[in-house]
């Protein structure tokens, strides 16, 4: 059995140490000697869109969580410090500090907690290394006694016993391993795998940093549903409509079917799959994983041999947060466009119901007042599902404020 305690002191010498060498003169001297600031502020002036929701001091904790890493890493420049008299001249447990973290690189790490066997300490799983480790960590303990986070993202540096976080932790309440790898491929279309995606954090860690904007985005469900998108993508030389119309509401447009599955059409499962007579591909898409497997168990019973596996899976608060970080609008279904309708009056006095509606739920927010959903539907008229998913869209949007 590990003896904690010890490992607790060696862990508080070694931050003493990182905090008088690393945070006091290591991270200045650096930016400093390989010029670091000016290519460090060039890169994160790209994202002031989002830094500039966060408090001052978390920007600055995160430059110098870039520099530490710059310092840190596999093939760092802290191997061509030590020959520095400057470094030389900070004491030989300094030293020998430093030379320890030279033959050990610091890493990026999006992971799991696992267990925690003691208090501060945690058995984390790497998602994408997919090795265990022990992290020391009195700020995750800090930080899970205000979220309930899944995800975790940090800086590490291993002390001879255990593993310790520098600088910023980002802890995720809804991404999960799936949206980090659609956010990484948003981001750099070439990266194919796990490897590729390390490879890009390590190269270029300043846009992973600002999914912390995306922190508090909770989970979104419709009772025991979560809701998530999920698509596919399958070559199919041949697709008989026809016969799909029993099961299938179905609608053409310039050469692409939409197919609403029935019965799964509405929310929150919007179950439906498009086919692209040109290209020859079938795409599917789903909301829910129920929504999803009743797509492909349909596709299946009509003779279509199509994988039971998205090749996407990804939460609404990754799309809204890499949108925003990219500064871009994601499409994930191209075609939807071509079966928006035109709107009718109707469809004008439902929009007008549910603009008031969300007024009402924004003023509670403003007041601190949690919205009765219940109450809102039966005066509105309007589904409980509805508002519901509402206010999980106000909550969602909250979520990227006044960090």
């Amino acid at each position: 059995m590990k003896d904690y305690e010890q490992i607790i002191s060696i862990c508080d010498r070694s931050s003493e140490i990182s905090s008088s060498v690393i945070d006091e003169f290591l991270i200045n001297y650096a930016a400093r000697r390989n010029k670091l600031e000016l290519e460090m502020n060039v890169k994160f002036a790209a994202y002031k869109h989002i830094t500039r929701q966060f408090p001052k001091e978390w920007e600055n904790r995160l430059k110098a969580q870039y520099i530490a890493h710059n310092i840190f890493k596999y093939d760092g420049s802290i191997k061509k410090f030590l020959n520095h008299t400057e470094i030389k001249n900070l004491g030989n447990e300094a030293l020998e500090y430093l030379k320890y973290q030279s033959e050990n690189p610091w890493k990026f790490s999006f992971s799991f907690i696992k267990e925690n066997p003691y208090k501060d300490f945690y058995i984390m799983t790497d998602v994408f290394r997919g090795n265990d480790f022990l992290l020391f960590s009195p700020g995750t303990t800090r930080t899970l006694e205000s979220l309930r986070a899944i995800l975790w993202f940090n800086l590490i540096s291993f002390n001879g016993s255990c593993w310790q976080s520098f600088g910023p932790i980002g802890a995720y309440q809804s991404f999960e391993p799936d949206d980090i790898f659609f956010f990484a491929t948003e981001l750099n279309s070439s990266i194919e795998d796990e490897e590729d995606l390390l490879s890009d954090v390590e190269n270029n860690p300043i846009p992973y940093m600002m999914l912390t904007s995306g922190a508090t985005n909770p989970v979104l469900a419709s009772g025991k549903d979560q809701i998530v998108h999920l698509l596919a993508a399958y070559d199919i030389e041949k697709m008989d409509t026809k016969s799909l119309a029993e099961s299938f509401r179905t609608e053409y447009n310039k050469g692409v079917y939409k197919l609403s599955l029935k019965r799964w059409i509405s929310h929150p499962h919007f179950a439906q799959a498009f086919y692209d007579e040109e290209i020859k591909i079938l795409f599917l898409s789903a909301m829910t994983e129920k929504g999803f497997d009743a797509l492909v168990k349909k596709f299946r019973l009509y003779g279509y041999n199509i994988s039971p596996d998205p090749f996407i899976r990804v939460n609404p608060s990754m799309v809204a947060t890499a949108s925003e970080i990219l500064g871009r609008k994601i499409d994930l279904l191209e075609y939807e466009h071509l079966f928006s309708k035109e709107e009718t009056p109707e469809n004008k006095e439902k929009l007008g119901k549910l603009n008031a509606l969300m007024d009402l739920i924004m003023n509670d927010f403003n007041a601190g007042i949690k919205p009765d959903v219940e109450s809102y539907a039966k005066k509105s008229g309007v589904h409980i599902d509805t508002v519901r998913s509402l206010v999980e869209q106000v909550l969602n949007k909250l979520g990227n404020i006044g960090r």
